[in-house]
């Protein structure tokens, strides 16, 4: 039997609450039979033509990662713009701010509509990480990333 220091270390475990946008550090997650509980359980839209967030493909979404989220206790999302202080989500405010933020207007929807309150309309459906819905990045990949590309910054949470 290996040594477990020899197979490797849990060094950070993250929580994306909104895909694309910046997640919450934990100290324990729970792994269900699909993914982890409370991950991308909401996804930002362009609200004019409904399209998903995917800021590795367009400009226009490349400052969502500064955008933090963290669910509540009783798993209400929660969504901060840089400067700003924390707003429910998805909601009118929170819309503003982050619209405000990205220079566009911009809309936090639900994925599924078990994820939805009763009054909101609209949820998201897209199967993006039906494929990969958990990742495990280790050192020695994030090292090698840096190596390839030393002017680049590879950032363990994206």
């Amino acid at each position: 039997m290996a040594d477990a220091a020899a197979l490797g270390t849990v060094s950070q475990l993250w929580r994306y609450p909104a895909s694309s946008l910046a997640g919450e550090r934990q100290d324990a997650i729970e792994v269900g039979s699909r993914t982890v509980a409370g991950d991308r359980l909401f996804g930002l839209v362009d609200a004019t033509n409904g399209e998903i967030a995917r800021q590795d493909r367009e400009a226009k979404w490349h400052k969502v990662p500064l955008i933090r989220t963290r669910l509540s206790v009783a798993r209400e999302l929660e969504v901060a713009v840089p400067g700003g202080g924390w707003l429910a989500a998805p909601g009118a405010e929170s819309d503003r701010a982050v619209s405000a933020f990205l220079g566009f207007e911009a809309s936090i929807r639900p994925f599924g509509q078990e994820n939805a309150a009763p009054s909101y309309a609209g949820p998201l459906t897209e199967a993006r990480y039906a494929k990969a819905p958990i990742h495990l990045l280790t050192t020695a990949s994030l090292a090698r990333l840096k190596a390839l590309h030393p002017e680049g910054a590879a950032d363990p949470r994206r």
